[in-house]
């Protein structure tokens, strides 16, 4: 016979199966392809290194600025397989359709195979390396370089995927760059030859068959970075060589990416200077390009692969083609319109093209989605989203500093008014529920932009001041009732969570606590630190409303908080966060579990396990059933597991676990779990303390600790974030376990009458039933 816990998770599975095909079905429905007709003749990549949409905004770029007018445009995400990418990376990422990196010095060691190579060309060095003969096209002479760093890594791209899939359609690649430059002293990490925009279209053989590289490609200008800059004439020569036989043409705005590795000798200003001197004369390159695109068959594509050197930031994105609407792009990578990956350039290209985006491929087809704003206003929103993730980014190690200090505060706090001054056990109780207020004000926080001003200590004082109203609001609403203010402020962030996962999880980008595009592996649905404290305090809520209100309706209420909350945080139109769903769903099973007076056995295991699994497996098959384009993560791995094998999946796992041990010395948040563990020892051998009887009298006490131990680890083990969702998750229970200890008891917890029994089933063992206090 099923229990009834697994029927319920069970029911919560195919529930969220139904939501998960149901979204599939609207976005398909409103968000086409970025071609959205027939496929086109030609495609012109306009790269433009290390340049934003301020920088276009800012600049007198007509030709940029019209073509871009006319595009459907996004900001682009160019993180790769690391935090930041470089321009190598950006390139190599881009031909790959994956997450890839080139830290190797060779990876822009692209040449025409005539040039001088040492004491030989690199025709002869790439015959010598290869053994295969190129007379003509471009030539890389350090593809192996970048296949056995990818092959060590963490992500397992393929290297030339975009090439190869072009080559196998007989579609035509050139590319036109050069990014040289030379200082008389400079810095170990800029290399001489600059020329990995080849990276972007070459094979795995590591060849392209058109364009042009060399030093032909650029004149001489004492005032420019490096003393060079692009010869648009010769630039624009070996484009009307390459464009008229189609295909796919790539061209880069070199002066760009010069003018980004000269900052590095600039003040701000001077940089500024630069970079605006370089899009303008890459302005008047692509004036003249575009003169011979028709713009009725041929697609024009303008991305960034990389973010400035100097700071951080999102890059510029945009498309033009026949039946694609100036309006937002997004992406099933990024699932939040006005957002794409560097990744997902290769399969929007095969697509323009009408060609499917092949297995080895990562990344997705880029949509255009109906925003109904005027080009201004969609400039202004993506100029105004990159202001706010950087501000955001540039904030979080502070406000990571702060929760350790106030969870050390209030630990000391504690220990403070339980030796010397029990009088003021109320303070330290708003103290307590002033640090949830901290965390909840963060999120507030988002719609009022402090980005866009710049303003950090506006922003720092709002969660300062949200802090204390919060905990004044749960204190006064709660006055009559002992842990009502409690139980408010942990309902309250529930109900914070789950409504804007509900309706588009707006407060989560950007937000501290959140994710931002700029480091953030994901922008859509919940992150894991949001993750951690909804977890968190909806098991403490749960456990707070059982203790204090011992009913069977009480019971059934909590249960079904639990499935809703676990189905908005796993389902993809909401949440979209399967790690949650995998982390939650045990924990939150298990909780309900015990509060139905069952007792754990080898059997329960097994059946939750079980469950778990199935549950798993369910949302992973129906995101894949959906069009590839709309598929989540979750899908896209499931569709490797199909394609790759076992090797895509131990894969992952070794990813997380890197990824997992690497956290233990990337934030300072470790630190809070010591603190509030010193902190439980404390309470636990306080003379007259509540913590030891409470845990020994009240059975719901410790089902909710064992479910909270549970969720942590899994959360931990489970995620990226690693062990800030464990330490996350202990400060929410601080608050808890600070605010119940100190308050003081009308009787005593062991003196307390048996409650109404729960649910009518009588308990599986003959053993007598804990002894819980009355309600009071």
């Amino acid at each position: 016979m099923i229990h009834r816990a697994a029927v319920a998770l069970v029911s919560l599975a195919v529930a969220t199966v139904a939501s998960v095909a149901s979204a599939g079905h609207a976005e398909a429905a409103t968000a086409p392809s970025a071609s959205g007709g027939p496929a086109v003749q030609r495609v012109l990549v306009i790269s433009l290194p290390a340049t934003s949409w301020s920088d276009i905004e800012a600049g007198d770029d007509p030709h940029l600025q019209q073509l871009l007018s006319q595009s459907a445009v996004a900001d682009m995400i160019t993180r790769a397989a690391g935090r930041k990418s470089s321009i190598a990376g950006g390139y190599t990422a881009l031909g790959a359709g994956g997450r890839a990196s080139a830290v190797t010095p060779l990876a822009g060691q692209a040449f025409e195979p005539g040039e001088p190579y040492g004491e030989s060309t690199a025709g002869d060095v790439f015959r010598q390396r290869t053994g295969v003969t190129a007379t003509s096209g471009l030539v890389h002479l350090g593809l192996d370089a970048l296949v056995r760093e990818n092959a060590d890594g963490l992500y397992d791209p393929t290297i030339g995927a975009l090439g190869d899939d072009l080559a196998e359609h007989r579609v035509p690649r050139a590319v036109i760059a050069n990014g040289d430059g030379a200082q008389p002293v400079v810095d170990d990490s800029l290399p001489e030859f600059q020329r990995a925009a080849v990276n972007a279209l070459m094979g795995s053989d590591g060849r392209v068959p058109g364009g042009a590289v060399g030093d032909e490609l650029l004149e001489r200008d004492a005032h420019a970075p490096f003393g060079v800059r692009m010869d648009n004439d010769a630039a624009y020569r070996a484009f009307s060589s390459a464009w008229p036989t189609g295909g796919v043409v790539l061209v880069e705005g070199s002066d760009l990416l010069r003018a980004d590795l000269y900052t590095d000798f600039l003040t701000d200003d001077q940089a500024r200077v630069q970079k605006q001197a370089a899009l303008h004369r890459t302005d008047e390159l692509v004036g003249r390009m575009l003169a011979d695109v028709d713009s009725a068959h041929d697609a024009v594509f303008v991305v960034s692969p990389a973010s400035p050197r100097r700071g951080s930031g999102l890059a510029v994105s945009g498309i033009r083609a026949p039946g694609v609407k100036p309006e937002l792009l997004r992406s099933a990578t990024s699932r939040r319109d006005g957002f794409v990956y560097v990744i997902d350039i290769a399969p929007t290209i095969l697509d323009l093209l009408g060609f499917p985006t092949p297995s080895t491929m990562e990344g997705r087809t880029m949509e255009v989605v109906s925003g109904g704003l005027a080009h201004g206003d969609r400039i202004g929103a993506l100029i105004h989203a990159n202001e706010d993730a950087v501000f955001r980014d540039s904030k979080v190690a502070t406000a990571n500093n702060i929760v350790l200090g106030l969870a050390a505060a209030l630990a000391l706090a504690t220990w403070f008014v339980l030796r010397r001054a029990r009088r003021r056990a109320g303070a330290v109780r708003f103290l307590a529920l002033g640090v949830l207020g901290f965390l909840f004000a963060t999120y507030l926080a988002e719609p009022l932009h402090f980005g866009r001003r710049g303003n950090a200590a506006a922003f720092f004082g709002f969660l300062a001041v949200g802090a204390v109203v919060f905990a004044a609001a749960c204190s006064l609403l709660g006055a009559r009732r002992r842990y009502l203010p409690l139980a408010l402020a942990l309902a309250a962030t529930v109900a914070l969570h789950v409504g804007d996962l509900l309706t588009g999880a707006r407060l989560e980008l950007n937000t501290v606590f959140g994710y931002s595009a700029t480091v953030g592996i994901r922008v859509s649905g919940q992150g894991n630190i949001t993750f951690s404290q909804l977890t968190a305090a909806t098991l403490l809520l749960g456990g707070l409303a059982v203790w204090r209100r011992p009913r069977r309706s009480t019971v059934y209420a909590v249960i079904g908080m639990l499935a809703i909350t676990l189905l908005v945080m796993a389902a993809p139109p909401w949440g979209g966060d399967f790690g949650a769903a995998i982390a939650g769903a045990p924990g939150f099973g298990l909780f309900a579990w015990l509060l139905l007076g069952r007792r754990v056995r080898l059997r329960t295991v097994v059946i939750l396990g079980a469950v778990l699994v199935v549950a798993g497996l369910l949302v992973g098959f129906a995101d894949l059933l959906r069009p590839k384009d709309q598929q989540t993560h979750v899908g896209r791995f499931f569709d490797q597991v199909a394609t790759g094998g076992l090797g895509d999946f131990f894969l992952t796992i070794r990813r997380k676990a890197t990824e997992n041990i690497n956290s233990f010395t990337s934030t300072r948040l470790l630190w809070i779990l010591p603190i509030v563990a010193l902190l439980v020892w404390f309470l636990w051998r306080v003379r007259g303390g509540r913590v030891r009887p409470l845990f020994r009298e009240v059975p719901v006490v410790r089902q909710t600790i064992l479910a909270l131990v549970v969720v942590a680890f899994l959360g931990y083990a489970l995620n990226d974030s690693g062990v800030a969702i464990p330490s996350l998750m202990a400060v929410v229970f601080e608050c808890a376990l600070v605010y119940v200890a100190l308050v003081p008891a009308r009787e005593p917890v062991t003196d307390a009458p048996n409650p109404p029994p729960v649910v009518p089933d009588p308990p599986v063992s003959d053993e007598p039933r804990a002894r819980e206090p009355q309600l009071v």
